[in-house]
């Protein structure tokens, strides 16, 4: 039986630091990802949508402008709108052709439209979001993972906490192990529709390592608190810890995000 840590191996194409703060060129003078020409295409329609330039209410660039414009051929665009549609953000239909969906329609778990949403809003913003979602799912996390982590899922958290201090005391960046700590806990949690959270957590995590680096020492403690809850098997203090940790970091946070 494959163990639920190993299926945390699907999120390694989340969003990197660069990846979140770097935007595709277009006419418009921004600078270009050296990406193939899909991709760009297909980031470039993203975050027209997200930021509002075309809506719903809009209509859709017909094929041929497409293709002048980024120099593709229509097979090109063609797919980048299937993509595109895949991740809530089109709707092509035979009758009333292609059009932007609604927010609502959006997947917000896709790991490029959270890096979208993240270029297109402004960041305190974003950050506060993510935070909300967090401190109403992780900390109840932690508290299953107390009650159902097996012993080789624990293993697998207190090996991302010793990195984590590992990194500590080398003065290197934290982040993936940081990110191996949360990613484990949901995995213990035994729930696998839990992991779908992973795209938030690497999200928040990069920000946080971007914006202050300090912030990781300081916080490794709360993560010993949780660490610990969740090994002696108490779900109450497992919750209670994670929770400190989030609106601890949080509260932190606010005041060292800004708007580049």
């Amino acid at each position: 039986m494959i163990n639920r840590v190993e299926r945390l191996s699907s999120w390694e194409s989340q969003p990197k630091r660069e990846d979140m703060d770097s935007t595709l060129a277009a006419p418009h003078g921004r600078p270009v990802r050296r990406r193939n020409l899909f991709a760009q295409v297909v980031e470039e329609l993203g975050i027209r949508i997200v930021r509002g330039d075309l809506g719903p209410e809009d209509a859709f660039p017909k094929e041929a402008d497409l293709e002048r414009e980024f120099g593709v051929s229509r097979s090109v665009i063609r797919e980048a709108v299937k993509t595109l549609a895949a991740k809530g953000l089109l709707e092509s239909k035979t009758r009333t052709g292609i059009r932007a969906l609604p927010p609502v329609r959006w997947n917000l778990l896709d790991a490029e439209v959270l890096s979208w949403r993240y270029s297109a809003m402004p960041r305190l913003q974003f950050y506060r979001e993510l935070f909300q979602i967090r401190e109403m799912i992780e900390p109840e996390a932690a508290g299953l993972a107390a009650q159902r982590g097996s012993p080789a899922e624990i293993a697998e958290i207190d090996t991302a906490f010793q990195g984590m201090v590992e990194a500590s005391q080398a003065n290197a960046s934290g982040v993936e192990a940081d990110l191996r700590f949360h990613r484990g806990i949901l995995a213990a949690a035994g729930n696998p529709l839990l992991l779908q959270m992973g795209n938030l957590i690497s999200v928040g995590l990069n920000i946080s390592h971007r914006f202050s680096r300090e912030s990781f020492v300081m916080f490794l403690p709360r993560h010993r608190d949780v660490l610990e809850a969740i090994k002696q098997g108490e779900a109450k203090e497992a919750r209670t810890a994670m929770l400190r940790l989030l609106t601890g970091t949080f509260d932190y946070m606010k005041d060292h995000i800004r708007d580049d």
